[in-house]
């Protein structure tokens, strides 16, 4: 018994994925692990970008007003194209992305704008991650502000005013906040890690559910000397991969150096596909999910 501690929070053995790195620049590996989590069977794999590549670009796709599943984005991008990743929440009903998404600096969908609740309306600031014009990434919590929906980062969730037994809640502004000038840029939530430390801020960003659920997972991160990590987990796969928790996935980002990361859209919208194959198998029946928006690895043309 006295050993079960650390064997909870052993960190994973990554070992490179031959068969996907076939190929790839130098730029750019995949590695991928089947340890089991926290005794529970785990297949999970990441893909690091190397920033500082001038040979690499990672960029936003959209389907406006469809979805097309991770492979079809990759067909759609031609020959340039080196991995695909889902990335944003989005409705079923309109097709529409529920989360910011930012190519070559313009915003083409925003994040959360506010809910009614008993009556009154609800601000949250959502998490999202972007890249500038100079290859910097980064994480934050962002509000599109304005009628232009210029997004705006504040380096720490905006939550309502406590005013005696009243809770006030005021939309989040420039006070406290600086432009987000991000060339290139998703959304998601919640926020996983912050300053290399675990940071989970579900309630601040106003998102349900529990974080102690298993599920098939998507997110990113990056570490200090600017390698982008893509991280997808296999789940629902009874016996040989259950999924992750998010204080689950915040370890391992921490594991392999990230000093900030954001989790992105999960479940059956989970797929990373590189050099025109799947790495996780996709929870859905169909295989992989339509989905709405992407980030494309390519190669620089």
């Amino acid at each position: 018994m006295a050993l079960l501690p650390s064997l909870a929070f052993a960190q994973l053995r990554w070992h490179s994925s031959d068969i996907h790195n076939q190929g790839l620049p130098a730029g750019a590996k995949v590695y991928e692990t089947t340890d089991s989590l926290d005794g529970k069977p785990f297949r999970a794999f990441y893909l690091e970008v190397d920033l500082k590549d001038p040979q690499l670009e990672l960029v936003t796709r959209v389907g406006n007003g469809k979805r097309y599943t991770p492979a079809q984005y990759d067909s759609i991008e031609g020959r340039s194209a080196l991995a695909v990743v889902n990335t944003t929440f989005f409705s079923f009903a309109t097709n529409g992305n529920l989360n910011i998404v930012m190519h070559e600096g313009k915003v083409l969908a925003v994040n959360p704008q506010g809910t009614v609740v008993n009556k009154r309306t609800v601000y949250a600031t959502r998490g999202a991650f972007g890249i500038n014009r100079r290859r910097q990434p980064d994480v934050a919590w962002v509000y599109n502000v304005g009628k232009k929906n210029r997004p705006y980062a504040y380096d720490k969730p905006v939550t309502p005013e406590i005013q005696g037994t009243d809770t006030v809640y005021h939309e989040p502004g420039k006070r406290g906040a600086h432009r987000w000038k991000m060339k290139e840029a998703v959304g998601g939530g919640p926020v996983l890690v912050q300053n290399g430390q675990p940071h989970i801020t579900s309630m601040e960003e106003r998102m349900g559910g529990s974080i102690r659920e298993f599920h098939p997972r998507t997110a990113i991160g990056y570490t200090a000397d600017r390698k982008v990590i893509i991280l997808v987990i296999e789940g629902r796969n009874k016996g040989v991969a259950e999924g992750a928790t998010f204080p689950q996935m915040a370890k391992i980002f921490t594991d392999i150096h990230c000093v900030e990361a954001l989790n992105l859209d999960g479940g059956g919208s989970s797929a990373l596909y590189v050099n025109h194959m799947n790495t996780i198998k996709p929870s859905d029946k169909e295989g992989q999910r339509p989905v709405p928006a992407v980030l494309v690895l390519r190669r620089k043309g």
